[in-house]
């Protein structure tokens, strides 16, 4: 597992525990992306606790300065990139 920690030295965490029947989760779904998009539009840093990006560079982006220790980390200890490959970030050997 790899985390990502903010470079300030304070930051603050959000958790937005929601609930809903199983026909409404869009509705939920929905307001999580306006959430973010705010956040973004507002130049707010925000990172996403189990995240689901679909490309490359959403992860990049993700992981933004710590990109380079990632790819150096997983070049490290998974050299045949065979560890998470349904996150889409790497292509298989």
């Amino acid at each position: 597992m790899s985390a990502v920690t903010p470079e300030e030295d304070i930051f603050y965490t959000v958790g937005l525990l929601l609930s809903s029947d199983e026909d409404e989760w869009e509705v939920l779904e929905n307001q999580n992306k306006q959430v973010l998009r705010f956040c973004e539009e507002a130049g707010i840093k925000a990172k996403q606790y189990l995240p689901h990006y679909t490309t490359k560079e959403e992860w990049m982006n993700h992981f933004g300065s710590k990109w380079d220790t990632f790819l150096h980390r997983k070049a490290q200890f998974d050299p045949k990139m065979m560890a998470s490959p349904g996150q889409r970030i790497f292509t298989s050997i």
